[in-house]
């Protein structure tokens, strides 16, 4: 079998972001990771990246990002701020090459740190199901919220913010804090939907654990979560700075440390009074599979002993242990962003429950709700 040169490798990274994600939502880093992938001398300034996985142009867009939102091209700026229409290669790629080695020191030292707000919308009804299974158990324990991956924490605040869900019949519902500067919208699609009059939980920790977590009183590291966001798609940025500012008023407590080592002893310091849920949207992902694998044995090696919920909002091909969903609801959805599937793993009296939840948007703006009122409370 012939082995792909590194370049290959790196074009097909860009194609696939391009199709699967970029396609019809976001045009200017469409246009420009389909240009990268043709043109292999940008790419050979990549080759130091090469080994990484397929979501490394993702990082390497958020590098230069960073770049533009500090001005080292005002035209390139007025692009991504949609204040031109100007094709944004030419500009791009002038930038890459011009700065070709701090844009590589910031791959190697820095992460993806999306921190995407609107997966918020997708998390409350999973929240509020929760709430509901445990009250139905005659269990009244608050909810402590450990974020795996948080970056600056803002979704674990998302009972906080105003959120609109639009119904498949066109109905409107609104939830959470309507003073909140923090608006998200979430199109429900399909035949169900959550029950959102299902009291919220009651939340006694929002904590966190990431390897380089945002400090989100520093400028200069809420600009990287800035770099994180895509340009041009509506309502991203907008909603983002809202969250940073709404965090500013009560930061979380964010923990330095790794997934795979440091996640056994975070849970074990909540207090038996709480249930912990562990979450981790677009999170896993980054990891190699070995650490994944040991992320899901460390939480059931502490759910047998003691109970606790799962949350995950991930490409459902890393979450081998999620039972899959109906391939056809998947079918319907292929090409508008990477399938997203939230799954519940459950821990109770020393027995577990996996299952998928939701089909979301990787960046939270449309929801098919996957299970029937009855058992999103008590299944």
């Amino acid at each position: 079998m012939e082995t792909r040169r590194p370049t290959e490798a790196l074009a097909s990274y860009f194609e696939i972001l391009a199709d699967a994600d970029f396609l019809d939502y976001c045009p200017i880093y469409d246009r420009i990771a389909r240009a990268m992938a043709a043109d292999h001398d940008a790419l050979e300034l990549l080759i130091d990246h090469s080994h990484a996985r397929a979501r490394m142009p993702v990082l390497f867009l958020a590098a230069t990002h960073d770049l533009v939102l500090r001005g080292a091209d005002p035209q390139l700026r007025a692009i991504y701020d949609g204040e031109s229409d100007a094709d944004p290669w030419p500009r791009f790629r002038d930038l890459l090459f011009a700065n070709r080695a701090e844009i590589s020191q910031m791959m190697h030292t820095r992460s993806t740190q999306t921190n995407e707000v609107g997966r918020s919308a997708n998390l409350v009804p999973i929240h509020r199901a929760i709430a509901a299974r445990l009250r139905a158990a005659g269990d009244e324990r608050p909810l402590a919220l450990v974020e795996i991956g948080p970056s600056a924490g803002l979704n674990l605040f998302a009972d906080q913010y105003d959120i609109t869900y639009t119904h498949s019949d066109g109905r409107a519902e609104r939830i959470g804090d309507p003073t909140s500067q923090v608006h998200l919208h979430c199109n429900l699609l399909g035949g169900r939907a959550p029950d959102l009059s299902i009291d919220p939980p009651v939340i006694a920790m929002r904590t966190g654990l990431d390897p380089a977590p945002i400090d989100i009183t520093d400028e200069a590291q809420c600009r990287w979560l800035q770099a994180c966001v895509w340009p041009g798609v509506p309502d991203r940025a907008e909603r983002l700075a809202a969250a940073i500012a709404h965090a500013r008023l009560a930061p979380p407590v964010l923990h330095i440390g790794d997934a795979a080592a440091d996640l056994g002893p975070l849970i074990d310091s909540i207090g038996e009074d709480m249930i912990p849920v562990v979450t981790s949207t677009w999170a896993l992902a980054y990891l190699p599979t070995e650490r994944r694998t040991h992320v899901i044995e460390t939480i059931d090696a502490i759910g047998a002993r003691r109970d606790l919920v799962l949350i995950t909002g991930e490409d459902p091909a890393l979450t081998p242990w999620v039972p899959a969903i109906d391939q056809r609801i998947l079918d319907a959805h292929v090409g508008d962003g990477t399938p997203t599937v939230f799954a519940v793993r459950a821990w109770s009296g020393g027995v577990s429950m996996t299952r998928p939840v939701s089909l979301c948007h990787p960046h939270g703006g449309w929801m098919v709700w996957l299970l029937d009122q009855q058992e999103g409370s008590h299944g």
